[in-house]
């Protein structure tokens, strides 16, 4: 292989460039390990966050209750625990300072370590494509952020948090999320081989700034992973430094190149090569097929979906009116068929209170047998129904000792609110078209 420097040959790293590297070394790899890097290389498994979790809760737990006293915390591990985060990664970063202290004091004659960081690169840009590529496909496809429900639809716009509100405009903007999607895949895919490398990393970091600004703006729970992602891809590009900037600052006229070890190309740097690209591809495959898998389940699930609002809910002859956020009065009946199930989900006024029922439909004497899913209901609700014409329908009976009727009208989401009947133009011919006339 051409331009390769004999190891010995190299110039000695400072010994700020020694104790940073450690340090990163130690600390990057903690993080690897156990927020999921390693997930999407082995079909979205959680093995990893998994054993995380086992290991790292109850000591959190334990700080948090003689240390640190947030006010709110979950007593499990999951994504949006933040709390549980930050109080991990203070003892993440405590471990790397001690262990890059002893590191440091034991290895002190080291005059540099570019074969391990080319090794510990190497490793991270597998970590860090595979997540990234896990994350553009659910983007493309789209599943991570659906259309808007009816629910947030009927919801006025200031009583979404922020979370919600951020959710239900990349679902509706599903061309933008597409893109950003495929915006992903590409820095995915060409930090792989060396010559895009730097590319990919310039795709990669813009990306993922503006997705932790999105997490924070609308305080998304997931600021940790989008953090790490971008702060690897950071770690990754610091090897190109002078290289970089003189192109684009001094007007060098060569393409950077990151400097440092590149071993022989002889049967072990190609089996390894051989080994990453198997790996990846696996890994590629199995994220494609579950989202793939995923996506024509939610496919199926919508078109089962049948949605109807409410006109009047009346109990015990007493009409209840359309009062926001009252947790008694229905809203929404939001039928589909999940896992060869019927279910319904009703929604309150209040959005975030609402039940699922499993569906038992009697076509022979128009009853309807509802189930509760989960939870500690366990007898079940007959209704009485009757089409009275092709949308309004009506339900009949009883809830405890109260006498229930409900008439309610069945709508299609699509033409029914006016930010769904909108059409997209590049090419606007009327500027009074705005879907209220359809």
């Amino acid at each position: 292989m051409k331009n390769i420097i004999p190891l010995n040959t190299r110039p000695q790293w400072t010994a700020g460039q020694k104790i940073a590297f450690r340090f990163f070394f130690i600390y990057l790899s903690l993080q690897v390990l156990t927020e999921n890097f390693l997930g999407p290389l082995f079909g979205f498994s959680t093995a990893g966050f998994t054993l995380g979790a086992a290991i790292f809760t109850g000591p959190c737990l334990w700080l948090n209750r003689h240390f640190f006293h947030f006010n709110y915390i979950p007593a499990f591990w999951s994504t949006f625990s933040e709390s549980l985060h930050t109080i991990r990664d203070i003892l993440y970063l405590l471990l790397a300072v001690l262990a890059c202290l002893l590191w440091s004091v034991l290895d002190r004659k080291r005059t540099q370590y570019v074969k391990l960081h080319y090794w510990f690169s190497q490793a991270l840009v597998i970590g860090l494509s595979g997540i990234v590529f896990a994350y553009a496909v659910i983007k493309i496809c789209p599943l991570q952020m659906p259309t808007p429900s009816v629910a947030t639809l009927q919801q006025p716009l200031g009583d979404l948090n922020p979370f919600r509100l951020l959710w239900a405009t990349f679902g509706y903007g599903k061309p933008y999320q597409v893109f950003s999607g495929l915006v992903e895949l590409s820095g995915a895919i060409l930090i792989l081989f060396r010559r895009t490398r730097l590319a990919g990393l310039l795709i990669i970091i813009p990306a993922f700034v503006n997705i932790i600004l999105l997490n924070y703006s609308y305080q998304v729970g997931v600021m940790i992973t989008s953090f790490y992602i971008l702060f690897i891809a950071l770690f990754l590009l610091v090897s190109y430094g002078g290289p970089l900037w003189r192109p684009l600052f001094a007007g060098a006229p060569s393409a950077p190149q990151p400097p440092g070890y590149r071993p022989e190309k002889n049967f072990k740097t190609i089996l390894f090569r051989v080994i990453s690209y198997l790996i990846l591809g696996i890994a590629f495959f199995l994220s494609l097929q579950e989202v793939y898998q995923t996506n024509r389940r939610v496919e199926a699930v919508n078109r089962s979906r049948q949605y109807s609002l409410i006109k009047q809910h009346i109990i015990n002859n007493d009409s209840l009116p359309l009062a926001e956020k009252d947790t008694l009065r229905w809203r929404v009946w939001n039928e589909r068929v999940t896992g060869g199930k019927r279910m319904v989900t009703i929604i309150t006024m209040n959005p975030t209170v609402f039940k699922t029922y499993s569906v038992d439909r009697d076509t022979v004497r128009h009853v309807l047998t509802l189930r509760a899913s989960g939870g500690k209901d366990t007898i079940p609700l007959q209704f009485n129904y009757a089409l009275l014409n092709k949308t309004d329908w009506q339900l009949e009976g009883a809830v405890g000792q109260n006498k229930l009727k409900l008439e309610l009208q069945r709508i299609l989401p699509d033409s029914t609110f006016p930010l769904l009947k909108k059409e997209r133009r590049f090419i606007v011919f009327d500027d009074l078209s705005d879907g209220s006339d359809e």
